[in-house]
Parts: structure tokens; C-alpha cells; sequence
């Protein structure tokens, strides 16, 4: 009698802000989760927030530095 392996199977993915639950079955699809559960942590929205209004400084300031250096090469 042949062996059935079982094809069904969940991963959890914890970080700081979000517990991701990734489920698979490779009956219906093998190249990857056929759902991804994503829950947020509390206190996440002020960190997402954060860093992307970090990133946005940060895009500002490179901005800046180009036309600042574009400036000084045609002086």
C-alpha cells in the first residue's frame, strides 16, 4: 500500500508588528501559500506610520542634496 504524505500545511511568520499564518496545499497549488493571514500587533500603525515618515524625510533630504550639488557643478 503506498504512503500518502500529508500535503496540507500552515508556516507562522512573527515579527515585531504582524504574525503572518501562510497556508498551503499542494494538491490544489505548488508554487506557493494558497492564503496568507496577516493579524497586526497592537501599537503597529504608529511604527508603519513612523517609518514611512522617516522615508519620506529621507526622499526630502536626497531631493536637496541634488539640486544642491546640480547647483554647485554649472557655477
Amino acid at each position: 500500500m503506498k504512503e500518502v504524505k500529508d500535503r496540507k500545511f500552515t508556516r507562522v511568520y512573527e515579527d515585531d508588528e504582524t504574525i503572518e499564518t501562510w497556508t498551503f496545499d499542494l494538491d490544489k497549488f505548488d508554487k506557493g501559500p494558497i492564503s496568507v493571514d496577516i493579524k497586526y500587533k497592537a501599537g503597529a500603525d504608529k511604527a508603519i506610520k513612523a517609518r514611512a515618515k522617516e522615508a519620506k524625510q529621507i526622499k526630502k533630504i536626497a531631493r536637496q542634496m541634488k539640486k544642491i550639488n546640480n547647483k554647485n557643478k554649472w557655477e
